[in-house]
């Protein structure tokens, strides 16, 4: 079947890019699923955009790459030294390089209801960098989320809710509300408790990833 590829003027042959490099800086834009591309952001903090939805594309992660493939038609894409994916109808995927990072992934859900956005993500990852305080990186989060008003047995199903999809069981709800009640915990850290385990990091898997190593 290839005989001829190289000295037959008839056959057509197409040398596909498939390796993308990034710069050093901020790399923000989309690149094609198709011929197996691979990518790789570098340094800085990189976010590859994507149309459609989250549930259009597969992501698994096959050693140090990210492979994602489209499920319409197979297309694929493999994916290194990344900080997000990014949907156009605004889903994401965070994509943490260590465990402290995968907890402020989560945080987005359990304050939120909803992957952090691009410039959330930035943010947040340029606080825990420059070493902010975490109590300042909570009260941003409880300051946006109003969920002040909720009594302390609502506030702990929420965040359950939103982190786990569950409801705390009964025994769950009582330890939390002693907890609270006693001044053993306070609420901000409650929610990173929870979103530090891993039910959290298996229920979000598919919003927030981790791949320690990643620069």
């Amino acid at each position: 079947m290839l005989a001829g590829l190289n000295t037959n003027p008839s056959i057509i042959r197409l040398d596909a890019i498939r390796n993308f490099t990034g710069s050093d800086e901020n790399d923000l834009g989309y690149l094609p699923l198709g011929l197996s591309i691979n990518a790789d952001g570098g340094a800085g903090h990189d976010v590859l955009q994507l149309p459609g939805t989250r549930e259009n594309v597969h992501v698994e992660f096959s050693g140090d790459w990210l492979e994602l493939t489209q499920l319409s038609d197979g297309a694929m894409l493999n994916l290194k030294n990344a900080e997000m994916i990014a949907f156009d109808n605004g889903e994401s995927v965070v994509i943490a390089h260590n465990a402290t990072e995968g907890i402020l992934g989560r945080l987005f859900h359990s304050f939120f209801d909803r992957d952090a956005t691009m410039a959330e993500w930035q943010l947040g990852r340029e606080a825990l960098q420059d070493q902010i305080d975490p109590d300042t990186i909570l009260d941003w989060f409880q300051q946006r989320a109003d969920l002040d008003a909720l009594t302390d047995a609502d506030y702990v199903q929420t965040v359950y809710s939103r982190t786990l999809d569950r409801s705390a069981t009964d025994d769950e709800l009582s330890v939390q509300m002693s907890r609270l009640a006693n001044g053993q915990i306070e609420r901000k850290w409650l929610a990173v408790e929870i979103a530090q385990g891993s039910e959290a990091a298996t229920h979000l898997i598919g919003s927030v990833m981790l791949q320690e190593g990643w620069i």
